[in-house]
Protein backbone atom coordinates (compact mmCIF):
# COMPACT_ATOMS: atom_id res chain seq x y z
CA UNK A 1 0.00 0.00 0.00
CA UNK A 2 3.14 2.19 0.77
CA UNK A 3 4.75 1.78 -2.41
CA UNK A 4 1.54 2.37 -4.46
CA UNK A 5 1.27 5.96 -2.49
CA UNK A 6 4.98 6.82 -3.24
CA UNK A 7 4.07 5.76 -7.04
CA UNK A 8 0.81 8.14 -6.99
CA UNK A 9 2.96 10.58 -5.71
CA UNK A 10 5.73 10.27 -8.82
CA UNK A 11 3.26 10.35 -10.92
CA UNK A 12 1.41 13.38 -10.19
CA UNK A 13 1.44 16.26 -12.26
CA UNK A 14 1.31 18.85 -9.80
CA UNK A 15 4.72 19.45 -9.45
CA UNK A 16 5.16 19.03 -13.19
CA UNK A 17 4.46 22.38 -14.78
CA UNK A 18 6.03 25.90 -14.94
CA UNK A 19 4.22 28.48 -17.80
CA UNK A 20 6.75 30.12 -20.32
CA UNK A 21 8.15 29.33 -23.46
CA UNK A 22 10.19 26.34 -24.14
CA UNK A 23 12.02 25.40 -27.38
CA UNK A 24 11.09 21.97 -29.05
CA UNK A 25 11.31 20.33 -32.73
CA UNK A 26 7.07 19.41 -32.65
CA UNK A 27 7.12 17.70 -35.71
CA UNK A 28 10.51 16.25 -36.26
CA UNK A 29 11.75 18.79 -39.59
CA UNK A 30 15.09 19.38 -37.33
CA UNK A 31 13.96 22.97 -36.58
CA UNK A 32 12.85 23.92 -33.16
CA UNK A 33 9.43 25.76 -32.61
CA UNK A 34 8.74 28.13 -29.71
CA UNK A 35 6.32 26.54 -27.84
CA UNK A 36 3.98 28.44 -25.43
CA UNK A 37 3.48 26.24 -22.12
CA UNK A 38 0.12 26.96 -20.83
CA UNK A 39 -2.15 24.77 -18.15
CA UNK A 40 -4.46 23.93 -20.68
CA UNK A 41 -2.53 23.72 -23.76
CA UNK A 42 1.21 24.09 -25.44
CA UNK A 43 1.03 26.39 -28.45
CA UNK A 44 3.57 26.36 -30.68
CA UNK A 45 4.95 29.26 -33.41
CA UNK A 46 7.50 28.99 -35.87
CA UNK A 47 10.05 32.20 -36.99
CA UNK A 48 7.71 33.15 -39.92
CA UNK A 49 4.62 34.10 -37.05
CA UNK A 50 2.60 31.18 -38.10
CA UNK A 51 0.81 28.57 -35.52
CA UNK A 52 2.05 25.08 -35.88
CA UNK A 53 0.68 23.63 -33.35
CA UNK A 54 -1.88 23.71 -30.83
CA UNK A 55 -2.06 20.93 -28.41
CA UNK A 56 -5.02 20.86 -25.72
CA UNK A 57 -4.56 19.08 -22.51
CA UNK A 58 -6.55 16.33 -21.07
CA UNK A 59 -5.38 17.03 -17.99
CA UNK A 60 -4.78 20.95 -16.67
CA UNK A 61 -1.58 21.67 -15.57
CA UNK A 62 -0.13 18.85 -17.40
CA UNK A 63 3.55 19.14 -18.58
CA UNK A 64 3.49 16.94 -22.06
CA UNK A 65 7.31 16.69 -21.81
CA UNK A 66 7.35 17.17 -25.52
CA UNK A 67 5.25 14.32 -26.01
CA UNK A 68 3.19 15.94 -28.52
CA UNK A 69 1.66 12.83 -29.62
CA UNK A 70 -0.41 12.41 -25.95
CA UNK A 71 -2.59 15.73 -26.54
CA UNK A 72 -5.16 17.07 -29.18
CA UNK A 73 -3.73 19.22 -31.99
CA UNK A 74 -6.38 21.66 -33.57
CA UNK A 75 -3.63 22.57 -36.32
CA UNK A 76 -4.08 20.91 -39.56
CA UNK A 77 -0.73 20.01 -41.80
CA UNK A 78 -4.10 20.03 -44.59
CA UNK A 79 -3.62 23.71 -44.90
CA UNK A 80 -1.60 27.13 -44.45
CA UNK A 81 -0.73 27.30 -40.06
CA UNK A 82 -3.02 29.69 -38.59
CA UNK A 83 -1.61 33.36 -38.57
CA UNK A 84 -0.20 32.79 -42.12
CA UNK A 85 -0.04 36.85 -42.96
CA UNK A 86 0.37 37.06 -46.64
CA UNK A 87 4.27 38.50 -47.74
CA UNK A 88 5.75 38.62 -44.35
CA UNK A 89 8.68 37.82 -43.30
CA UNK A 90 9.76 38.58 -39.87
CA UNK A 91 13.39 40.49 -39.75
CA UNK A 92 16.17 38.74 -38.39
CA UNK A 93 16.52 40.27 -34.46
CA UNK A 94 12.99 41.32 -34.84
CA UNK A 95 11.39 38.15 -33.49
CA UNK A 96 11.16 37.99 -29.59
CA UNK A 97 9.09 35.56 -27.35
CA UNK A 98 9.42 36.69 -23.77
CA UNK A 99 6.93 36.64 -20.42
CA UNK A 100 5.01 39.84 -19.40
CA UNK A 101 2.52 40.24 -16.36
CA UNK A 102 2.34 36.20 -16.39
CA UNK A 103 1.64 35.85 -20.40
CA UNK A 104 3.59 34.85 -22.81
CA UNK A 105 3.89 37.41 -25.49
CA UNK A 106 5.35 36.56 -29.37
CA UNK A 107 6.48 39.01 -31.81
CA UNK A 108 7.36 38.92 -34.98
CA UNK A 109 7.75 42.26 -37.09
CA UNK A 110 8.55 43.23 -40.68
CA UNK A 111 9.19 46.97 -41.16
CA UNK A 112 5.94 48.58 -39.82
CA UNK A 113 4.35 45.76 -39.87
CA UNK A 114 3.71 43.98 -36.59
CA UNK A 115 1.87 40.51 -35.57
CA UNK A 116 1.37 39.76 -32.23
CA UNK A 117 0.12 36.69 -29.86
CA UNK A 118 -0.48 37.28 -26.30
CA UNK A 119 -0.79 33.62 -24.43
CA UNK A 120 -2.70 33.52 -20.71
CA UNK A 121 -1.98 30.10 -19.40
CA UNK A 122 -4.94 30.23 -17.10
CA UNK A 123 -7.78 30.15 -20.75
CA UNK A 124 -7.76 28.84 -24.01
CA UNK A 125 -7.92 31.99 -26.25
CA UNK A 126 -5.27 33.81 -27.85
CA UNK A 127 -4.99 37.20 -28.51
CA UNK A 128 -3.96 38.52 -32.15
CA UNK A 129 -2.75 41.96 -33.02
CA UNK A 130 -1.89 42.94 -36.97
CA UNK A 131 -0.97 46.38 -37.99
CA UNK A 132 0.03 47.36 -41.52
CA UNK A 133 0.98 49.91 -43.15
CA UNK A 134 -0.47 48.07 -46.59
CA UNK A 135 -3.58 46.10 -46.72
CA UNK A 136 -2.71 41.97 -45.89
CA UNK A 137 -4.80 38.99 -45.55
CA UNK A 138 -4.49 36.75 -42.30
CA UNK A 139 -5.11 33.27 -43.11
CA UNK A 140 -6.82 31.13 -40.36
CA UNK A 141 -7.33 27.23 -40.43
CA UNK A 142 -8.05 24.42 -38.15
CA UNK A 143 -9.49 21.51 -37.20
CA UNK A 144 -8.71 19.10 -40.75
CA UNK A 145 -10.14 15.60 -39.69
CA UNK A 146 -11.51 12.67 -41.85
CA UNK A 147 -15.04 13.89 -41.43
CA UNK A 148 -16.27 17.30 -42.13
CA UNK A 149 -15.88 19.66 -39.25
CA UNK A 150 -19.01 21.59 -38.32
CA UNK A 151 -18.31 25.00 -39.75
CA UNK A 152 -20.05 28.44 -38.26
CA UNK A 153 -19.68 32.31 -39.90
CA UNK A 154 -21.93 34.54 -38.55
CA UNK A 155 -22.52 38.13 -40.41
CA UNK A 156 -22.50 41.15 -38.27
CA UNK A 157 -25.99 41.90 -36.83
CA UNK A 158 -27.36 38.72 -37.76
CA UNK A 159 -28.60 35.83 -35.45
CA UNK A 160 -28.71 32.71 -36.87
CA UNK A 161 -24.69 31.72 -38.70
CA UNK A 162 -24.53 29.82 -42.22
CA UNK A 163 -21.73 27.37 -43.12
CA UNK A 164 -19.99 29.74 -44.95
CA UNK A 165 -19.95 33.67 -45.43
CA UNK A 166 -18.06 36.69 -46.60
CA UNK A 167 -17.79 40.28 -45.57
CA UNK A 168 -17.97 41.33 -41.74
CA UNK A 169 -18.77 38.88 -39.01
CA UNK A 170 -19.42 38.87 -35.32
CA UNK A 171 -17.48 35.09 -35.47
CA UNK A 172 -16.21 32.30 -37.20
CA UNK A 173 -16.07 28.34 -35.97
CA UNK A 174 -14.60 24.88 -36.24
CA UNK A 175 -16.03 22.73 -34.30
CA UNK A 176 -15.56 18.88 -34.49
CA UNK A 177 -18.96 18.36 -33.52
CA UNK A 178 -22.40 20.61 -32.42
CA UNK A 179 -22.29 20.00 -29.01
CA UNK A 180 -18.57 18.45 -28.09
CA UNK A 181 -15.38 17.32 -28.73
CA UNK A 182 -12.78 20.67 -29.77
CA UNK A 183 -13.40 23.61 -31.21
CA UNK A 184 -11.57 27.02 -32.86
CA UNK A 185 -13.56 30.60 -32.34
CA UNK A 186 -12.42 33.67 -33.65
CA UNK A 187 -14.34 36.99 -32.13
CA UNK A 188 -13.49 40.52 -32.64
CA UNK A 189 -11.94 42.35 -29.60
CA UNK A 190 -13.53 45.38 -31.37
CA UNK A 191 -16.17 46.00 -34.35
CA UNK A 192 -16.14 43.31 -36.63
CA UNK A 193 -14.18 40.36 -38.70
CA UNK A 194 -13.77 41.72 -42.00
CA UNK A 195 -13.46 37.60 -43.29
CA UNK A 196 -14.63 35.60 -46.05
CA UNK A 197 -14.36 31.92 -44.70
CA UNK A 198 -15.26 28.29 -46.76
CA UNK A 199 -15.42 24.61 -46.31
CA UNK A 200 -11.99 22.97 -47.71
CA UNK A 201 -11.11 19.79 -47.94
CA UNK A 202 -13.02 18.24 -44.48
CA UNK A 203 -11.76 21.65 -43.05
CA UNK A 204 -12.76 25.18 -43.54
CA UNK A 205 -9.98 28.26 -44.16
CA UNK A 206 -10.61 31.89 -43.54
CA UNK A 207 -9.15 35.04 -44.95
CA UNK A 208 -9.40 38.08 -42.71
CA UNK A 209 -8.97 41.21 -43.99
CA UNK A 210 -6.18 43.70 -42.62
CA UNK A 211 -6.56 47.35 -43.75
CA UNK A 212 -3.67 49.23 -44.50
CA UNK A 213 -3.15 51.50 -41.84
CA UNK A 214 -5.62 50.10 -39.05
CA UNK A 215 -4.54 47.71 -36.44
CA UNK A 216 -7.45 44.93 -36.16
CA UNK A 217 -7.37 42.40 -33.02
CA UNK A 218 -9.03 39.52 -32.40
CA UNK A 219 -9.23 36.27 -29.83
CA UNK A 220 -8.76 33.20 -31.24
CA UNK A 221 -10.17 30.43 -28.73
CA UNK A 222 -8.83 26.80 -29.48
CA UNK A 223 -10.46 24.13 -27.00
CA UNK A 224 -13.20 22.05 -25.88
CA UNK A 225 -16.40 22.53 -27.51
CA UNK A 226 -17.89 22.39 -24.11
CA UNK A 227 -20.84 24.63 -22.39
CA UNK A 228 -18.52 25.55 -18.88
CA UNK A 229 -15.19 26.32 -20.95
CA UNK A 230 -17.26 28.34 -23.07
CA UNK A 231 -19.25 29.93 -20.43
CA UNK A 232 -15.74 30.99 -18.62
CA UNK A 233 -14.14 31.81 -21.87
CA UNK A 234 -17.60 34.39 -22.70
CA UNK A 235 -18.58 32.57 -25.68
CA UNK A 236 -21.43 31.07 -24.57
CA UNK A 237 -24.01 33.82 -25.67
CA UNK A 238 -22.79 34.11 -29.18
CA UNK A 239 -25.80 33.30 -31.37
CA UNK A 240 -25.78 29.88 -32.61
CA UNK A 241 -22.48 28.55 -31.35
CA UNK A 242 -23.99 26.16 -28.85
CA UNK A 243 -26.87 24.85 -27.95
CA UNK A 244 -26.99 23.88 -24.27
CA UNK A 245 -28.98 20.32 -23.75
CA UNK A 246 -31.24 19.47 -20.59
CA UNK A 247 -28.42 19.37 -18.21
CA UNK A 248 -26.53 21.97 -19.78
CA UNK A 249 -29.28 24.22 -18.49
CA UNK A 250 -29.24 22.50 -15.23
CA UNK A 251 -25.05 23.24 -15.22
CA UNK A 252 -26.03 26.92 -15.81
CA UNK A 253 -28.42 27.25 -12.78
CA UNK A 254 -25.63 25.77 -10.84
CA UNK A 255 -23.26 28.19 -12.26
CA UNK A 256 -25.60 31.13 -11.54
CA UNK A 257 -25.78 29.69 -8.11
CA UNK A 258 -22.18 29.16 -7.63
CA UNK A 259 -21.12 32.58 -9.12
CA UNK A 260 -24.11 34.51 -7.15
CA UNK A 261 -22.67 32.91 -4.09
CA UNK A 262 -18.81 34.24 -4.99
CA UNK A 263 -20.08 38.16 -5.83
CA UNK A 264 -21.53 38.15 -2.15
CA UNK A 265 -18.17 36.44 -0.41
CA UNK A 266 -15.88 36.90 -2.90
CA UNK A 267 -13.88 33.56 -2.35
CA UNK A 268 -14.38 30.61 -4.75
CA UNK A 269 -13.71 28.51 -1.89
CA UNK A 270 -16.33 29.26 -0.20
CA UNK A 271 -18.52 29.13 -3.69
CA UNK A 272 -17.81 25.94 -4.01
CA UNK A 273 -18.34 24.65 -0.40
CA UNK A 274 -22.14 26.01 -0.49
CA UNK A 275 -23.02 24.87 -3.82
CA UNK A 276 -21.68 21.56 -2.66
CA UNK A 277 -23.33 21.39 0.72
CA UNK A 278 -26.62 23.14 -0.45
CA UNK A 279 -27.30 20.79 -3.51
CA UNK A 280 -26.31 17.72 -0.73
CA UNK A 281 -29.42 19.37 1.27
CA UNK A 282 -31.59 19.40 -1.62
CA UNK A 283 -30.80 15.65 -2.73
CA UNK A 284 -31.01 14.68 1.31
CA UNK A 285 -34.27 12.97 1.56
CA UNK A 286 -33.21 10.41 -1.43
CA UNK A 287 -29.57 10.34 0.27
CA UNK A 288 -31.58 8.80 3.06
CA UNK A 289 -33.67 6.42 1.09
CA UNK A 290 -30.55 5.21 -0.45
CA UNK A 291 -28.58 4.93 3.14
CA UNK A 292 -31.39 3.48 5.20
CA UNK A 293 -31.61 0.55 2.62
CA UNK A 294 -27.98 0.36 2.53
CA UNK A 295 -28.22 -0.16 6.51
CA UNK A 296 -31.05 -2.01 6.63
CA UNK A 297 -29.54 -5.02 4.11
CA UNK A 298 -26.28 -4.80 6.24
CA UNK A 299 -28.83 -5.38 9.61
CA UNK A 300 -30.22 -8.75 7.86
CA UNK A 301 -26.51 -9.90 6.28
CA UNK A 302 -25.75 -12.23 8.95
CA UNK A 303 -29.53 -13.87 8.63
CA UNK A 304 -28.55 -13.73 4.55
CA UNK A 305 -25.82 -15.80 4.95
CA UNK A 306 -27.39 -18.35 7.44
CA UNK A 307 -29.69 -18.90 4.46
CA UNK A 308 -26.82 -19.41 1.78
CA UNK A 309 -25.07 -22.10 4.33
CA UNK A 310 -28.69 -24.16 4.85
CA UNK A 311 -29.56 -23.90 1.13
CA UNK A 312 -25.98 -23.75 -1.02
CA UNK A 313 -27.20 -26.77 -2.70
CA UNK A 314 -30.44 -25.26 -3.70
CA UNK A 315 -30.43 -21.99 -5.76
CA UNK A 316 -34.12 -22.10 -5.88
CA UNK A 317 -34.67 -22.70 -2.40
CA UNK A 318 -32.24 -19.73 -1.50
CA UNK A 319 -33.48 -17.36 -3.66
CA UNK A 320 -37.29 -18.15 -2.27
CA UNK A 321 -35.91 -18.02 1.70
CA UNK A 322 -34.11 -14.57 0.92
CA UNK A 323 -37.25 -13.37 -0.58
CA UNK A 324 -39.29 -13.77 2.23
CA UNK A 325 -36.53 -13.01 4.41
CA UNK A 326 -36.91 -9.31 2.67
CA UNK A 327 -40.88 -9.59 3.35
CA UNK A 328 -40.53 -10.00 6.84
CA UNK A 329 -38.20 -7.00 6.96
CA UNK A 330 -40.01 -5.26 4.70
CA UNK A 331 -37.08 -4.53 2.86
CA UNK A 332 -36.83 -3.78 -0.75
CA UNK A 333 -33.36 -4.92 -2.02
CA UNK A 334 -33.55 -2.23 -4.94
CA UNK A 335 -34.37 0.86 -2.71
CA UNK A 336 -31.17 2.05 -2.45
CA UNK A 337 -30.84 2.02 -6.94
CA UNK A 338 -33.18 4.51 -7.25
CA UNK A 339 -32.39 6.91 -5.39
CA UNK A 340 -28.80 6.66 -6.99
CA UNK A 341 -30.26 6.80 -10.16
CA UNK A 342 -31.97 10.48 -9.66
CA UNK A 343 -29.20 12.20 -7.71
CA UNK A 344 -26.21 11.07 -10.07
CA UNK A 345 -26.78 13.04 -12.82
CA UNK A 346 -27.11 16.16 -10.71
CA UNK A 347 -23.72 15.60 -9.13
CA UNK A 348 -22.44 14.60 -12.45
CA UNK A 349 -23.52 18.14 -13.64
CA UNK A 350 -22.04 19.73 -10.46
CA UNK A 351 -18.55 17.90 -10.94
CA UNK A 352 -18.57 18.78 -14.06
CA UNK A 353 -19.33 22.60 -13.50
CA UNK A 354 -16.36 22.47 -11.07
CA UNK A 355 -13.80 20.75 -12.96
CA UNK A 356 -14.23 23.49 -16.32
CA UNK A 357 -14.00 26.49 -14.40
CA UNK A 358 -11.27 28.66 -14.43
CA UNK A 359 -11.25 30.53 -10.69
CA UNK A 360 -8.17 32.13 -10.79
CA UNK A 361 -7.93 32.33 -7.23
CA UNK A 362 -6.12 30.29 -4.38
CA UNK A 363 -7.20 29.14 -0.68
CA UNK A 364 -4.84 28.73 2.02
CA UNK A 365 -1.97 26.53 0.67
CA UNK A 366 -3.53 26.36 -2.95
CA UNK A 367 -2.28 28.64 -5.67
CA UNK A 368 -4.99 27.81 -7.63
CA UNK A 369 -8.20 25.94 -7.02
CA UNK A 370 -8.42 25.24 -11.13
CA UNK A 371 -4.76 23.53 -10.50
CA UNK A 372 -3.90 19.85 -8.88
CA UNK A 373 -3.17 20.20 -4.93
CA UNK A 374 0.72 20.55 -4.99
CA UNK A 375 1.11 18.89 -1.82
CA UNK A 376 -1.62 16.37 -1.96
CA UNK A 377 -3.83 17.12 1.42
CA UNK A 378 -7.04 17.36 -0.55
CA UNK A 379 -6.27 13.55 -2.20
CA UNK A 380 -4.97 11.84 1.01
CA UNK A 381 -8.22 13.44 2.99
CA UNK A 382 -10.61 12.31 0.73
CA UNK A 383 -8.96 9.02 0.31
CA UNK A 384 -9.27 8.87 4.04
CA UNK A 385 -13.29 10.09 4.35
CA UNK A 386 -13.87 7.29 1.30
CA UNK A 387 -12.37 4.36 3.26
CA UNK A 388 -14.07 5.65 6.58
CA UNK A 389 -17.56 5.35 4.21
CA UNK A 390 -16.47 2.22 3.19
CA UNK A 391 -16.17 0.51 7.18
CA UNK A 392 -19.11 2.77 7.92
CA UNK A 393 -20.95 0.97 5.03
CA UNK A 394 -18.94 -2.53 5.03
CA UNK A 395 -21.42 -5.70 5.35
CA UNK A 396 -18.88 -8.31 4.47
CA UNK A 397 -15.89 -9.62 6.04
CA UNK A 398 -12.86 -8.16 7.36
CA UNK A 399 -10.89 -9.11 4.18
CA UNK A 400 -13.71 -7.39 2.10
CA UNK A 401 -13.27 -3.92 3.81
CA UNK A 402 -9.69 -4.38 3.41
CA UNK A 403 -10.09 -4.85 0.14
CA UNK A 404 -12.70 -2.10 -0.35
CA UNK A 405 -9.92 0.42 0.89
CA UNK A 406 -7.81 -0.89 -1.07
CA UNK A 407 -9.81 0.19 -4.41
CA UNK A 408 -10.22 3.41 -2.83
CA UNK A 409 -6.41 3.94 -3.03
CA UNK A 410 -6.30 3.03 -6.64
CA UNK A 411 -8.37 6.30 -7.65
CA UNK A 412 -5.61 8.11 -6.07
CA UNK A 413 -3.71 7.81 -9.70
CA UNK A 414 -7.25 10.02 -10.34
CA UNK A 415 -7.90 12.17 -7.47
CA UNK A 416 -4.11 13.33 -7.35
CA UNK A 417 -4.26 15.44 -10.59
CA UNK A 418 -8.09 16.62 -10.84
CA UNK A 419 -8.47 20.45 -9.84
CA UNK A 420 -8.18 21.41 -6.19
CA UNK A 421 -11.74 23.14 -6.15
CA UNK A 422 -12.86 19.84 -7.67
CA UNK A 423 -11.40 17.71 -4.60
CA UNK A 424 -13.04 20.19 -2.52
CA UNK A 425 -16.17 19.46 -3.44
CA UNK A 426 -15.65 15.48 -3.65
CA UNK A 427 -14.56 16.09 0.47
CA UNK A 428 -17.82 17.77 1.38
CA UNK A 429 -19.90 15.99 -0.45
CA UNK A 430 -18.57 12.58 1.20
CA UNK A 431 -18.50 14.52 4.41
CA UNK A 432 -22.35 15.63 3.82
CA UNK A 433 -22.58 11.79 2.76
CA UNK A 434 -21.03 10.44 5.88
CA UNK A 435 -22.32 12.44 8.31
CA UNK A 436 -26.19 11.19 6.91
CA UNK A 437 -24.67 7.52 6.78
CA UNK A 438 -23.65 7.70 10.21
CA UNK A 439 -26.85 9.07 11.88
CA UNK A 440 -29.08 6.58 10.27
CA UNK A 441 -26.85 3.90 11.12
CA UNK A 442 -26.77 4.84 15.06
CA UNK A 443 -30.64 5.31 14.69
CA UNK A 444 -30.88 1.60 13.35
CA UNK A 445 -28.62 0.37 15.72
CA UNK A 446 -25.88 -0.73 13.04
CA UNK A 447 -22.46 -0.89 14.11
CA UNK A 448 -19.87 -0.91 11.12
CA UNK A 449 -18.19 -4.06 10.71
CA UNK A 450 -15.48 -5.26 13.43
CA UNK A 451 -16.81 -2.72 16.01
CA UNK A 452 -17.49 -4.02 19.28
Amino acid sequence: MKRLLWLVLLLSPAFALQPGWKEADINADGTKEHVAITNLADIAFNDQGQIVGWYVKTVRGADLKGNYSRAVNLVSSKFLPPGTLNNFQPEPGRTSFTQKDGKMVAEFHQGATHLTYTVDPRFHSVEISVASPEARILTWSGIGTSKSVVTKWLGQGETAPSASGQGSASYLSWQTQPSKGYTFVLTPLEGALDSRFAAKDGGAVAEIQVPAGKPIRFLAYGGPNEMVRLHVEKLLDLPGLFTPNTLGYLSLGLLWVMERIYSFSGSWALAIALLTVLVRLLLWPLMHQQFKSMAEMKKIQPLIEDINKKFKDSAEKRAEATMKLYQEHRINPLGGCLPIFLQMPIMIVLYNVIRNYEFGQGFLWLKDLALADPFYILPVLYIGLTSLSTWLSSTGSREMTRQLIFMNLIFAFLIVSLPAGVSLYWILSTGVGLVQQWLINRQLGIKPFGAH
